[in-house]
Order: structure tokens, then C-alpha cells, then sequence
């Protein structure tokens, strides 16, 4: 990367405090690429206008000697199911196509207080929803390969932070949504429990399983943007405890042979460099990870039911004609489920004596946009649910999770990434495990788009 934008936050933030860089020179080197890279990438679907407005008066409070904190001047990218005050507020449907947003969602305003510049809204899948595509505003492409998913449903938050755009995006996860297109654009996305950033003010069509978190492109970055934006008390963990719960027999079930091999090569390292793996289960791990879908499509079908969903997509339409069969015993024994796995997993973790449970992000590479299964280790498989089998069971439980990085498929050539969750509340031990995981772990080759 040879962008100053895609610089880490602490070099960005020294720079622009000593007097080396000035914030309306990094805002516009921003809004460069994205008026080089958006019409191919399609990161962001609607632009504010006033970006470097802000960034002329942060830079005169720089001058006056007003440093609000290490976001100041730095460019920020916010979900589009998540309101910013005077643009489109589409949620990426049809359905909402002329709504415009009145004022900043929770996390936006704190965004703004603490200094951050916001270049407009990312693209995502219609109405968060998970899908590879969207006809209404079409989703971001990966930059590592436009032919295969970027991740959904906070696609372009994903492809905005790969291509170096933004420092800081903002996206919402309810099954995975922040740490699919962390993975697979080769970036971290962090998924804290919900309530750990204000979720006042955006859509929520899947309450129970709904969380605002952060997709940046280094665990210290999105640490960074976690102290700033989260109310939560405590300070940074400089020395966790080294020791992961690794669910060996589901990985070697559910990966094809090359993520194993990238799992395997990446224990290595860290045990090399201290970590402690140990073998074990999580007792109900995949039977939570399917109640949890049982859960949003019942969530997401109490909420499409006061839409006019004739404008929707079929995908949208068929959901909600789904969720309508369900009856209420089986949405009753899916939150019992999840209240079980909940229960679950801080036993296990304590039983282990470790601080998360360690996994890859996906059991296989970014697939091609229009393919619906895939062959893994001889068996064909459908992609959703298979994809899900290490992301969504965090959903189920409220806890906290992150991806990041592994390395790239030898033959897919896009990035892998590994998985850490935790229980909700343990986001600065997750993020201190992590930290040290990402110095352990081979990094990723410049992209060579950017």
C-alpha cells in the first residue's frame, strides 16, 4: 500500500499533530480513491458532501490546539442501515429509496465528537439481510477477485477498509455481517456484545442478535476506534492470557483441505509464539448457530411484515414467506437453544482455562457470487448454512467476537482469516488475544488494485 490513508491510525494521528500531513489533504486523497476505485468496487452508495468542510475545521482546531483524540481528521465509513443526518437512509432497498435521513444514529454523533470525518454511507446487502448481491445499490466487490463474494451484509465497510479508503468503518452484525467481509477482503472485523456501541437511532430488524461494531485494517486500529467510540469502562490489556479453546472436531468437519491447511500452519505459529491450543467443545455450538437462524428469520419477518415488501427483492419476499410458517413452539425452542449454548460457553472456557474459543472465519475460500454449493472433502455442501458454522453461534449468545487475517489461499489467491470469540463483556481481553494473534500471523501481501 503506498496510500497515506491506509497508513495505521497512531502514525496517521502523529502525522497530522506534528504538522507533517494536514486532515483536508488526507481527507481528499480519500475521496481521490474513492472517485477512482468506488465505480468498480463499489464500496460507498451515497456521499456527504461536506467532507472536507469538516476536515478544514478540525484542521483549525488542530491549529488552536484542540486534539479531541486519535480519530481526529480521520475518515470514516458508516453502514447504510445505520442513519448519518441528511443522506439517503436506504437500508440498500427499494423499499426505502426516498427516505433521507433526519438525524445521526448514536454511533454516528460519537464518530463525530471524537473528531471523525464521515465520507458517506457503505454499501450492504438489501436491508442487512444476508446476500452476495443487491439489484437496488449494488454491493461491493472483493478486491482481491470481483468474481467472488466480498462478504455480506457489510459488504462495503469490508471493501472500503481493504482498499485503504477509510481508517474506521462502522457496520452491524446479526450472523456474521462484520466478520464475513472481514475475512474475506483480508481485514479485521470486531463484533462487540450488543450495546457496546450505541445501537440507538439505527435499524434493527433482528434485536436479539443485532450489534454495531468496527471493521479496520489491524486489531491496534480497531482497538483504537473501541476506546474512543464505546462507553464501556476499563482499560487497554497489554498481556492476556495465551490460551485458546480450539473446536478441533468441528473444524476438521466442516473445513475443506485448504482452510485446514491454513488453521494448521497458523496454531503453529502462535504456539510457537506462546499460545497454548487446547482441543474441546463447546457443548451445543452448532445447534445454537441454528437456532440463531431460526431466531432472525422469525425477527426479520416481524419486521418485514410492516413493510411494503412488493418493492423488495425475491430473496426479501421468499424471507418473509418463510418466516411466516414458523410457528411459535419452534421459535421458542430456538431462544431456548441459544439460552443454552449462552449458558454453555463460559463453561467450556473455564473448564479449558482458556480466554476464547479459536477457529477459522469460514470453512472455505470467498466463493463465486452465483454459486450456491460447494465440494468439501468429497461432499457437496450448501453454502448458507455451511458458511455460518463459526460466526453465527456468537450471535446466538450475545458474545464478542473478531476475524482476522491467516493468509491467502494458495489457489483461490483470496484472503483467509481466524476467529475469536468470547463472552459478551470480555471485549478487551478478545481484543488484547487478538492483538498479539495478528503479530503471530503471516501478513497479507499489498493488494495489488491499490
Amino acid at each position: 500500500m503506498t496510500l497515506q490513508t491506509a497508513l495505521p491510525i497512531a502514525d496517521l494521528h502523529a502525522r497530522l499533530v506534528g504538522g507533517g500531513l494536514r486532515i483536508p489533504d488526507l481527507i481528499g486523497q480519500s475521496l481521490a480513491a474513492i472517485e477512482r476505485l468506488n465505480p468498480t468496487y463499489r464500496a460507498f452508495s451515497h456521499l456527504a458532501g461536506d467532507a472536507l468542510a469538516q476536515a478544514e475545521a478540525l484542521q483549525a482546531e488542530l491549529y488552536a490546539g484542540r486534539i479531541r483524540g486519535p480519530l481526529h481528521g480521520l475518515a470514516v465509513g458508516v453502514k447504510g442501515s445505520i442513519p448519518v443526518a441528511g443522506l439517503p437512509w436506504t437500508e440498500g432497498t427499494n423499499i426505502f429509496r426516498t427516505r433521507v435521513a433526519q438525524r445521526d444514529a448514536g454511533v454516528v454523533q460519537r464518530v463525530r465528537d471524537a473528531g471523525g470525518i464521515v465520507l458517506g454511507t457503505t454499501t450492504l446487502s438489501e436491508l442487512a439481510m444476508y446476500g452476495v448481491t443487491n439489484a437496488f445499490e449494488p454491493m461491493g466487490l472483493n478486491p482481491w477477485d470481483m468474481t467472488r463474494t466480498a462478504g455480506g451484509s457489510s459488504t462495503g465497510a469490508g471493501v472500503s477498509s481493504a482498499l485503504g479508503i477509510t481508517q474506521v468503518d462502522i457496520g452491524t452484525d446479526s450472523g456474521g455481517s462484520i466478520r464475513n467481509p472481514a475475512c474475506h477482503c483480508g481485514v479485521v472485523g470486531f463484533m462487540p456484545r450488543i450495546g457496546g456501541l450505541s445501537a440507538e437511532g439505527k435499524a434493527n430488524h433482528a434485536p436479539s442478535l443485532s450489534t454495531i461494531g468496527l471493521i479496520g485494517r489491524s486489531v491496534v486500529d480497531v482497538e483504537t476506534a473501541w476506546d474512543v467510540l464505546s462507553d464501556v469502562p476499563g482499560a487497554r490489556i497489554e498481556a492476556p492470557r495465551r490460551r485458546l479453546l480450539v473446536l478441533r472436531e468441528l473444524v476438521d468437519t466442516m473445513c475443506d483441505d485448504e482452510t485446514l491447511g491454513l488453521f494448521a500452519a497458523a496454531c503453529a505459529r502462535m504456539e510457537e509464539a506462546g499460545f497454548e491450543l487446547v482441543d474441546g467443545e463447546v457443548p451445543g455450538w452448532m445447534a445454537g448457530e441454528h437456532a440463531a437462524g431460526i431466531v432472525s428469520l422469525f425477527e426479520c419477518g416481524q419486521s418485514l411484515a410492516r413493510m411494503d415488501i412488493s418493492l423488495a427483492s425475491d430473496g426479501i419476499r421468499q424471507r418473509a414467506a418463510n418466516a411466516a410458517k414458523l410457528d411459535a413452539t419452534t421459535v421458542d425452542t430456538a431462544r431456548a437453544t441459544c439460552a443454552a449454548l449462552r449458558r454453555a460457553l463460559p463453561s467450556a472456557l473455564q473448564a479449558a482455562g482458556a480466554g476464547a474459543v479459536f477457529t477459522p472465519t469460514w470453512p472455505f475460500a470467498a466463493p463465486g457470487l452465483d454459486v450456491q454449493s460447494l465440494v468439501v472433502r468429497g461432499r457437496s455442501v450448501p453454502i448458507d448454512p455451511h458458511r455460518n458454522c463459526f460466526v453465527r453461534a456468537a450471535n446466538a449468545v450475545d458474545a464478542c467476537a473478531i476475524s482476522l487475517p491467516m493468509g491467502l489461499y494458495r489457489g483461490a489467491r483470496v484472503p483467509a482469516g481466524v476467529h475469536l470469540t468470547a463472552p459478551g463483556g470480555d471485549e478487551r481481553m478478545l481484543l488484547a488475544l487478538a492483538r498479539v494473534a495478528e503479530g503471530c500471523l503471516p501478513a497479507l501481501p499489498p493488494l495489488p488494485v491499490v
